[in-house]
């Protein structure tokens, strides 16, 4: 993933990175993502996402079906094991996409990150980084 321009963009980073990533629309640009959104009332510069209720409508806007969840680890890697989707550390706060489970570490979310390094996390989260960056909200996607 390229890196984000401004402090306040991952969620564009990661809706993006999604959108383009499954193939809904490979050619979705930040400045759409901006837009699906809703800049500036669903996201901008002073709050980033003002709500997760906008990214929950711009996947839903590609006809996605979002879940929304508060999860554990164990849940977390349950779910990046077969759905995509964008994951808030609220101890970050900050939005990155999910691409799946390491293989290599085995035990790790695989992620899309728009600032690597930010908070000790680059392409991969353990289940320590996790629990010391939690709570830890999911949107996912499923089939229907």
């Amino acid at each position: 993933m390229d890196p984000q321009q401004r402090e306040w963009t991952c969620s564009i980073c990661s809706l993006t990175w999604v959108i383009q990533s499954t193939g809904t629309d490979p050619n979705f640009t930040r400045e759409m993502g901006a837009a699906a959104l809703q800049y500036p009332v669903g996201v901008n510069e002073t709050y980033g996402l003002t709500s997760i209720t906008y990214m929950l409508q711009a996947f839903e806007s590609f006809g996605l079906h979002p879940i929304n969840k508060w999860v554990t680890f164990d849940e977390a890697y349950a779910i990046c094991r077969s759905h995509t989707g964008v994951i808030n550390p609220i101890g970050m706060y900050h939005f990155m996409a999910i691409r799946g489970i390491d293989g290599v570490s085995h035990g790790e979310l695989w992620l899309a990150n728009s600032a690597p390094g930010y908070r000790g996390i680059y392409d991969s989260m353990s289940r320590n980084s996790f629990n010391q960056l939690g709570p830890v909200q999911i949107v996912y996607l499923t089939g229907s």
